[in-house]
């Protein structure tokens, strides 16, 4: 088997800032989000070799994800709070299960 190969040659990667609105916690409100336009995701799950949940999707649907798991990491939010993102909400692919994200302090 190959071993790994570093392309940074033991320097430091290029990292670049990437902006991403998010919709402020206020504890009257509660937690809210929204999907990008044409946002798709797929989540399933592997059997073998171990079992492994794997969430695929297009660039708009990572991104809403993206969106969704910095608004629960805000400081502020409660423990527990979460996003359920059902089968027929028409964001996930049609062959995909149901997904919940939630925050854990």
């Amino acid at each position: 088997m190959a071993s790994a190969v570093d392309a940074s040659q033991g320097k430091e990667p290029h990292r670049i800032v990437v902006k991403l609105a998010i919709q402020a916690y206020a504890p009257e409100r509660g937690i809210g989000s929204w999907n990008e336009s044409d946002a798709m995701l797929r989540v399933e799950m592997w059997s073998t070799p171990e079992q492994t949940a794997v969430i695929s999707g297009n660039p708009a649907g990572l991104t809403s994800l993206a969106r969704h798991l910095l608004t629960l990491a805000q400081n502020g939010v409660p423990d527990g709070n979460h996003f359920d993102f059902d089968t027929y909400s028409g964001w996930l692919a049609e062959d995909s299960i149901a997904l919940r994200i939630e925050v854990e302090r």
